[in-house]
């Protein structure tokens, strides 16, 4: 059995795949690992991804797009790594930053999850680990007049952007382009919750994570590129619907109270 199950979600991603593969074999060898590709996209062939590393990939061919939270069930639910990383297909592993997040996983028994460093392509920083929503930060970035609010103090508490990211730390949540989990922290209920079909499924899981009593990392140590937006643009022009389809069963799942007990 692996030590570690990599699970992907491929829809119209095909060019982004076969890179974020490559740097995975490069950056990775001194790890057991499998992956798993949900293949969300039916007319999209993959065989010429197999050719990268046959026997490490199994692709799971959907005959619809399942969305991406159901889509990793998938690949949990068929994968039996005691480490899982959630890897989207616009992500470039660098060196050395998987054996990283394991260590850090694996040094820190208290942690279910570890979110590495990302960084746009031209090497500039993302604002990838974030603070829970308030009320007001909710507002601020989803109403349509967000860009009046890009500078207000509210936002850059969310983004974390008062912090130089640099060091490992617990953080409320992050981006799940990119996200080490331990499997015995999910006590075999399944990863994502399927009622996001696309987005919030990342906030939805580390408020869990906390709330039962395991902690969530940021190891700038490992790095990753992550071209941002570029994936989630490939679902189509419902993503901007779903993002909101995806906010309003969030609130609803947890009765609109968003504050979170950091007890981890």
């Amino acid at each position: 059995m692996s030590c570690l199950s990599v699970l992907i979600v491929n829809y119209q991603s095909g060019d982004y795949l076969a890179s974020c593969l490559q740097s995975l074999a490069k950056g990775s060898i001194t790890l057991d690992y499998d992956i798993f590709i949900i293949n969300n996209d039916c007319p999209e062939d993959l065989t010429p991804i197999l050719r990268l590393n046959l026997d490490r990939i199994r692709i799971i061919q959907n005959h619809a797009n399942r969305g991406f939270a159901a889509a990793i069930n998938q690949g949990y639910m068929q994968s039996q790594g005691p480490l899982l990383l959630v890897l989207n297909p616009d992500v470039r592993i660098e060196q050395g930053a998987l054996e990283t997040l394991v260590a850090t996983l694996e040094g820190h028994p208290d942690a279910g999850i570890v979110f590495p460093l990302l960084r746009n392509p031209d090497g500039s920083l993302q604002y990838s680990c974030r603070r829970f929503y308030t009320v007001k930060s909710l507002l601020m970035r989803r109403a349509p007049f967000q860009k009046y609010f890009a500078n207000h103090p509210e936002i850059h508490h969310h983004l974390m952007a008062d912090w130089d990211h640099q060091t490992l730390c617990e953080v409320e949540w992050g981006l799940g382009a990119a996200m080490l989990i331990r499997r015995a922290a999910l006590d075999n209920v399944l990863l994502f919750d399927e009622r996001f079909y696309l987005y919030f499924e990342d906030v939805d899981l580390c408020r869990r994570m906390w709330e039962k009593g395991w902690k969530v990392l940021y190891d700038p140590a490992a790095q990753m590129i992550h071209h941002h937006q570029r994936d989630s643009v490939g679902w189509g022009k419902g993503a901007k619907r779903q993002h909101f389809l995806s906010l309003v069963k969030f609130l609803w799942k947890y009765r609109f109270n968003l504050r979170v007990s950091l007890s981890g």
